[in-house]
């Protein structure tokens, strides 16, 4: 791993994928965040609402009653400025909060480099979000995210804030520091599952090439690593050579990057000021934000495509742009071979590549994660590997295959093993179960009624196995969908419910009545309900050969015979009938000779 003090990576999540982690850091030490706010403040959170801009687009403003102003002189209703970007910081209504501000050039406040000055009061603690605090110290260790003592953590600030020399002495617990990743097996992986996930679960990609995406370079790098043309036409070089294709068409002059509205330009933009929210210029000593990358925006719904059987968004714009002050940098602090490597993991989000060893949230190990492939040793580890020098590892070769390239095929669903009906007694549980296969992972929700009618979803029956009451006999089946279309739809079963106390059949005297044709024999009966009826010709009451079914049964015997029902009703409780006699009477004619 980079052992040097300066890198931090940031990758673009879409405004409508929720929970997205879109920054990694290098997190400073809480002095170095304190000591170059504008404003801190103590205050209890009012509320929040969402603003649109023409020029930065949408923004979440949040009014927090101030409580305490700790440095700068803010009115005592603040309103915090934050870009409506996963990532970002935000805020629960009622909540205290301990804010450090940087104030924009309008005068208005932003939290200072988002998440590292956003602290949440919790139990008598301050944190901050750990889910979110994705990357390392600037000594290269992996960050380690601790909870601070509230009152002595507001003691230092305070202090620092004053300029005086304060003890440090304020983190209460520590945790362990994550576990390696490593490669997952042979196992076949959908295009899907190395993408980030956006709104509706699907990932996004172009769906122009072969045919060129074009970027333009709208300014250039300062400094020790030249202008950065070289590093992106390295970057560009590893990723097409796997299917993508990028093409740097222009070096037309343009500010435009990725929390600025789009304008329908892909472009990279190098020293970006991106302190109109609250992100300030990198530190190469300490550490900061170096940068966002990834795609910009994208058609989803009508505008989605189909790729290997999969949905996906379909990205129209995406955007670099890196930090300002990363030109003051050394390449002691920055090496050259680690530069590149940034600007190709950028480019690596704006292919829509999740990170290899996190989650497609970039939100939790992805080794917890069964349908995806994950590696530590890729150019798209959330922390850069030391000595890739801007090469594609196997893992980003696989990923590049998969949402370009050949790939695996995506299998749609079927059924395996169909559903087998139940009887119950009431109150107790049915279980239905069924077996499928294809591209995982597959999802489930059983319905009542005969297959295909969707009007009566079962709550909460998301899974291949469930557990039924119903109160009354009823049918159920299932609909499985895969990672790509048509779903599949089993076959309906019932399960039939019987009473908690069943009564017993009376079955009546069964009655014979002359029609065309012979006799017909009769019978109704008592004792529950869906009776079930068989005759029986015998001479006695259990005995006999069966001879028909039904409440009415007509016969035509040749000579005098006996019959008899048996009876049974809805919960298997049965009663014999009694024996019924029909006499045939042979009639004889005498010849007459004439």
């Amino acid at each position: 791993m980079i052992r040097s003090r300066t890198l931090v990576l940031a990758l673009f999540g879409l405004l409508l994928a929720p929970n997205l982690s879109a920054i990694t850091y290098v997190v400073p030490a809480d002095r170095f965040e304190i000591e170059r706010s504008s404003a801190i403040i103590l205050g209890r959170v009012l509320r929040s609402h969402v603003e649109r801009f023409p020029e930065s687009g949408p923004e979440v403003v949040t009014d927090v009653a101030l409580e305490e102003a700790i440095r700068g002189n803010p009115e005592s209703l603040v309103q915090i400025h934050v870009p409506s970007v996963p990532g970002a910081p935000s805020f629960a209504e009622g909540e205290r909060v301990l804010l450090l501000l940087y104030q924009r050039e309008d005068g208005s406040f932003a939290v200072n480099d988002l998440q590292l000055g956003a602290f949440h009061f919790v139990e008598e603690l301050f944190v901050r979000d750990e889910s979110e605090l994705v990357g390392w110290d600037p000594g290269g260790r992996i960050h380690e995210e601790r909870p601070r003592a509230a009152e002595r953590f507001l003691a230092y600030v305070r202090g620092v804030a004053r300029g005086e020399v304060t003890s440090d002495d304020y983190f209460v617990s520590s945790r362990a520091a994550p576990s390696d990743v490593t490669a997952a097996g042979n196992a076949a992986f959908t295009a899907t599952s190395y993408t980030l996930q956006y709104s509706g679960g699907v990932g996004s990609r172009w769906n122009v090439f072969p045919a060129a995406v074009n970027w333009n370079q709208g300014n250039s790098e300062t400094g020790a690593f030249g202008n950065g043309t070289a590093q992106i036409q390295a970057a560009f070089n590893a990723w097409n050579a796997g299917g993508a294709h990028y093409v740097l068409a222009g070096a037309s002059a343009n500010t435009k990057g990725f929390l600025d509205a789009a304008d329908g330009v892909n472009n990279i933009v190098f020293e970006k000021n991106l302190t109109s929210s609250g992100v300030q210029p990198f530190s190469c000593t300490n550490g900061g934000v170096l940068g966002l990358g990834g795609m910009h925006s994208a058609s989803f719904g009508a505008g989605a495509h189909v790729f290997h059987g999969e949905t996906f968004a379909t990205t129209l714009e995406a955007d670099v742009s890196m930090n300002q002050g990363i030109g003051g940098c050394t390449t002691s602090q920055l090496p050259l071979s680690e530069f590149a490597s940034v600007i190709t993991h950028e480019l690596g989000h704006t292919l829509g590549f999740r990170h290899s060893d996190q989650n497609r949230l970039s939100s939790a190990d992805c080794s917890i994660d069964v349908t995806l492939q994950c590696s530590s040793q890729a150019i798209m580890n959330h922390i850069l590997v030391s000595g890739l020098n801007g090469q594609l590892q196997a893992w980003d070769k696989t990923a590049l295959d998969a949402v370009y390239g050949s790939g695996p095929a995506c299998v749609p669903p079927s059924i395996t093993l169909q559903p087998l009906g139940a009887t119950i007694t009431s109150g107790t549980t049915a279980q239905l179960s069924v077996s499928a296969g294809g591209t995982g992972p597959l999802s489930y929700q059983w319905y009542r009624g005969a297959t295909g009618d969707t009007s009566s979803p079962v709550f909460g029956a998301f899974s291949s196995a469930v557990s039924l009451n119903p109160a009354a006999s009823t049918s159920y089946w299932v609909r499985v969908t895969g990672q790509c279309p048509p779903f599949a739809d089993s076959s309906s079963v019932t399960v039939t419910v019987n009473p908690a106390s069943c009564p017993a059949v009376n079955p009546g005297t069964p009655h014979v009545t002359a029609v065309s044709g012979g006799v017909q024999l009769s019978i109704s009966a008592t004792g529950g309900s869906s009776f079930t009826y068989q005759w029986f010709e015998g001479p006695a009451s259990g005995s006999g050969t069966q001879i028909g079914s039904g409440s009415l049964l007509v016969v035509n015997p040749v000579q005098s015979s006996s019959y008899w029902c048996r009876v049974t009703n809805q919960c298997g409780n049965s009663a014999e009938s009694a024996v019924v006699a029909v006499t045939v009477y042979v009639t004889r004619r005498r010849a007459v000779r004439h």
